[in-house]
């Protein structure tokens, strides 16, 4: 169910996001709702289209994934609200039912079925929401952008023998009569955007950290041992975060899911993260210490920047991705030291100024309001850079990069001390904020933008980087490492009296 407090009268039109999902029924405050759905990306280029071409291809695909932008207001469903409801000038609560289900996903959800005998909870199966950006919409129809926030009740019913984990507090578990099933009901009560929803269900053995009771982790079956192991220095990096940026963890609890089969090694959610089954290792495997210890870094720095402060747009992406990965890289120089420090920076300097020569510039911050295609900022690349989900994954991963290592030139401009203290500023303003349940218009502080983000610079430090920002984040230019090294080298020859002097 969604609930929807309409803003202006005469709302009569609803559009969400949905993929794959099949929608049987829409009911909007009990009266039936007419619905089109029509999804452009499942079939990109007609079959009357002459063209035959990449670039063909790429504009018609761009134009498919602009047509269900929800950051421009549009989507896959669109649901006429009935004239019963909106031909009144009270602003009237509207309460959205959709009936839908989901047949073989293709993406959204992972479903992991090993091929041994026994039951499925014995066999270790198991399901896990993943996606890249905002991919929600492959497992249930929502708001699919970062900037449309709100508050959750999440309910699943499962298998007896099965977890589900969720985001948001768990409230109670309810077995039905016939202890069959049971449903596990999760409350998430600040603001957060549907792509940082998610989802994992299996037959996980539970441990609740012993340095702080509010954190709970999950691994598969006889995976236990090593899960305590892995998790026993979480809380050191609990205490780095809040120490650093003055600002307590902002959610309730947090959870740890470990799957087996995980496209990525890390993916951050509101109040979870789930990692790769493959970071678990016994006290005997010290290689893999430092690895999975940055991971966590990583996954817990998101929580705050990524998760919890979501993003205005996606031209405001850099700003979240170089905030958590700066926060990150402090955490490795205190745990790792100096020298681990410079070597990262070294190695994330040496990716991005490789692909940068060879492809390009990464543009942080692309601006499309009011540009022509011959003014196109990228012409460089093969493919649109106006959404997430045009771009080329190597693309982002150096787009990630380089915004973390812009982080560093804000930092040499203005210090590191103020710029924990922007970081707090804004976290204090969105914890404020996300307070404010019944005033969702406060929530805007929970969006950073680069316009934002730059004024608290400039209120806190009294600086102005505008110059750097438009210099290293609105123009695609390409990094250029100079190596020059001189070494004066200076011999004496000592002369002995017994030698003759060399003319």
């Amino acid at each position: 169910m969604l609930t929807i407090f309409p803003t202006v009268v005469n709302l009569n039109r609803i559009k969400l996001n949905s993929k794959q999902c099949r929608i049987y029924r829409v009911r909007v405050n009990e009266l039936e709702a007419p619905f089109i759905y029509n999804d452009p990306t499942l079939e990109v280029c007609h079959h009357e289209s002459k063209q035959r071409n990449l670039n063909y291809f790429s504009s018609a695909y761009t134009a498919a994934v602009s047509a269900v932008d929800p950051d421009a207001g549009h989507g896959e469903l669109v649901i006429k609200v009935p004239s019963e409801l909106w031909k009144q000038d009270d602003l009237k609560v509207l309460k959205v039912y959709i009936e839908f289900s989901l047949d073989q996903p293709k993406g959204g959800l992972h479903f992991v079925v090993p091929d041994v005998e026994g039951s499925m909870a014995e066999r270790g199966a198991h399901v896990f929401s993943f996606g890249y950006q905002n991919s929600t919409r492959f497992w249930f129809p929502c708001v699919d952008s970062y900037s449309e926030l709100c508050t959750w009740k999440l309910e699943f019913t499962v298998d007896a023998s099965m977890v589900a984990v969720s985001c948001g507090d768990l409230v109670e578990t309810i077995y039905t009569p016939d202890m069959r099933k049971k449903t596990f009901h999760y409350v998430l009560p600040i603001p957060t955007a549907a792509p940082n929803i998610s989802l994992s269900v299996g037959p996980f053995e539970i441990l609740v950290d012993p340095y702080m009771h509010e954190v709970t982790h999950f691994c598969l079956p006889q995976l236990l041992p090593l899960l305590k192991h892995s998790m026993s220095y979480l809380h050191e990096i609990f205490e780095f975060y809040e120490e650093i940026l003055t600002c307590r963890y902002p959610y309730a609890c947090f959870k740890t899911v470990f799957v087996d089969e995980a496209y990525v090694q890390v993916s951050s959610y509101a109040s979870m993260s789930i990692f790769s089954t493959n970071l678990l290792h016994s006290a005997m495997i010290i290689d893999q210490t430092p690895l999975t210890r940055r991971c966590l870094a990583q996954a817990l720095a998101q929580q705050f920047f990524g998760c919890f402060i979501s993003r205005m747009s996606w031209a405001d992406e850099w700003v979240l991705k170089g905030i958590s990965g700066y926060i990150y890289g402090l955490y490795l120089k205190k745990t790792f030291g100096v020298n681990e420090y410079r070597h990262w920076i070294k190695e994330e300097l040496d990716k991005i100024v490789e692909y940068e020569l060879k492809m390009g510039g990464v543009l942080l911050h692309p601006t499309f309001s009011g540009v022509k295609e011959k003014d196109n900022p990228t012409p460089h690349l093969h493919f649109s850079i106006k959404h997430p989900h045009t771009l080329s994954w190597e693309y982002y991963k150096m787009f990630q990069c380089k915004a973390h290592l812009v982080m560093r030139l804000i930092e040499n401009r203005i210090s590191m001390e103020f710029m924990l203290q922007v970081f707090n500023k804004l976290l204090s303003l969105a914890s404020t904020a996300s307070s404010q349940k019944y005033q969702s218009h406060m929530w805007s502080q929970m969006l950073l933008s680069t316009h934002a983000f730059l004024k608290s610079i400039s209120n806190v430090s009294g600086k102005d980087i505008g110059p750097l920002i438009k210099q290293w984040s609105m123009n695609a230019l390409v990094i250029v490492k100079k190596k020059k090294i001189f070494l004066a080298v200076i011999v004496y020859r000592p002369v002995f009296e017994n030698q003759k002097a060399m003319t």
